[in-house]
């Protein structure tokens, strides 16, 4: 269980009443998790949707070759797994602890009370996919500033 207090900002769950809020809570489990350790891992299921509630998390995805790419960072109050979570398919990447971290995890079994036998579920998943939509904003602006920072350092010989 989490202290209501400790979610009430997050940006998906602004969509939910107090009482919602309220409801979910007692249905967190809170979890720490030191720097270096993995959150999720990819290649492997999400077996919880996680609400980040303090510390610095990343984002990085192993790409072939062995080669590692960061692809952000996790906002405070942004869930993450969810989408591993809810379709059983392997994560595409992994979650890091850059330093101690806390996070709420909501497991499965109170993942599908929430959405499928709680009134609850619709305006969650409403909140999901608008913060959703803002962290891939955000991911889109980070691409659109590469892209511009490369074309700066093409010399006039590259295509």
């Amino acid at each position: 269980m989490i202290d209501v207090s400790r979610i009430e900002h997050a940006d998906a769950l602004v969509v939910l009443s107090a009482a919602d809020r309220a409801e979910l809570a007692r249905h967190l489990l809170p979890l720490s998790y030191r720097s270096g350790q993995s959150v999720i891992s990819q290649g492997r299921k999400s077996p919880a949707a996680y609400l980040h509630l303090g510390g610095t998390l990343i984002v990085r995805r192993t790409l072939p070759g062995n080669d590692t790419a960061l692809q952000g960072a996790i906002g405070t109050g942004e869930w993450f797994g969810v989408l591993s979570a809810l379709d059983g398919h392997p994560a595409t990447a992994s979650v890091v602890a850059m330093t101690d971290c806390e996070v709420a995890a909501l497991g499965m079994a109170d993942l599908d009370d929430f959405l499928f036998r709680s009134g609850i579920g619709a305006r969650l998943l409403r909140g999901w996919l608008r913060s959703l939509g803002h962290q891939l904003g955000r991911v889109n602006r980070g691409n659109e500033q590469m892209l511009a920072l490369a074309a700066t350092l093409r010399t006039p010989h590259d295509p």
